[in-house]
């Protein structure tokens, strides 16, 4: 495993266990019909803590029937969360950003036939025009919200607002960051916990994102603050954005 997920409340015996636990659940289901077993979110990341369950997808043909009624069991202490699909449903099937990244950090399981994993690689990846896309709408709306709403919300005499605004366009800056790496934004109990962790961010990251982040009072001069700490990271990561876009800030604003 990749250390993208070295949480420190994370518990190696707790690991083992769980893994145990899910491998015993899924063996009665490795029968004919069944395409593939996946192991996905701690398990599959190679962490777990209290806090955690086992989440378990199956793929199966069409039509065969399975012992699982519920979509929840709890053995030994876990909770264990079963995701059942029909595989070919899930061939024509839209994956979305947030299952596609839980899918990028997966660990198949049962696959006979290689279906799953095939099935996978070809539903995860970041294609080239939804990653241009990320970078062009994170950098022109990332902008937006902190730059201009702000004000917007000044002027029209809501400071929770503005400052609400300032949250926002670091959802959109997120995105940006992930688009520059080539990588599948992360689902957003995840994301600014794997956004610190991605190779090329602005200088000195973790700490300068707290400075945007923090909110000491619902003033026009901690708006004006948090503003210029954010247009910091944001002017370092422009040059960067424009290039993998291939069009300047201007010409994105006239697309997105």
């Amino acid at each position: 495993m990749t250390s993208l997920f070295s949480i420190p409340s994370s518990d190696p015996a707790l690991l083992a266990k769980a893994r145990q636990t899910a491998q015993t659940f899924a063996d009665p289901l490795r029968m004919e019909g069944v395409v593939g077993i996946v192991f996905l979110g701690a398990v599959a990341r190679g962490y777990f803590d209290p806090a955690a369950d086992i989440d378990i997808a199956i793929f199966k043909r069409r039509g065969t029937d399975l012992p699982l009624k519920d979509k929840f069991y709890h053995v030994d202490g876990f909770e264990i969360q079963v995701w059942l699909s029909d595989y070919e449903d899930e061939l024509t099937s839209e994956w979305d950003m947030p299952r596609r990244w839980t899918y990028a950090h997966a660990q198949v399981y049962h696959d006979p036939q290689g279906a799953a994993a095939r099935l996978i690689a070809e539903k995860v990846p970041l294609r080239a025009e939804e990653r241009k896309w990320l970078v062009m709408s994170g950098l022109t709306l990332s902008e937006w919200y902190v730059n201009r709403l702000t004000q917007l919300w000044v002027e029209r005499g809501s400071l929770t607002s503005a400052h609400h605004m300032v949250d926002q366009g670091l959802l959109y800056f997120y995105d940006l960051l992930f688009g520059l790496n080539d990588a599948l934004v992360a689902d957003m109990k995840w994301r600014l916990y794997c956004a610190a962790q991605l190779e090329r961010l602005p200088d000195r990251f973790a700490e300068r994102i707290q400075e945007v982040m923090l909110l000491r009072a619902f003033t026009v001069e901690e708006l004006h603050r948090r503003r210029d700490a954010f247009l910091g990271l944001w002017e370092e990561m422009k040059p960067a954005a424009e290039a993998a876009a291939g069009m300047s800030f201007a010409e994105m604003l006239e697309v997105v």
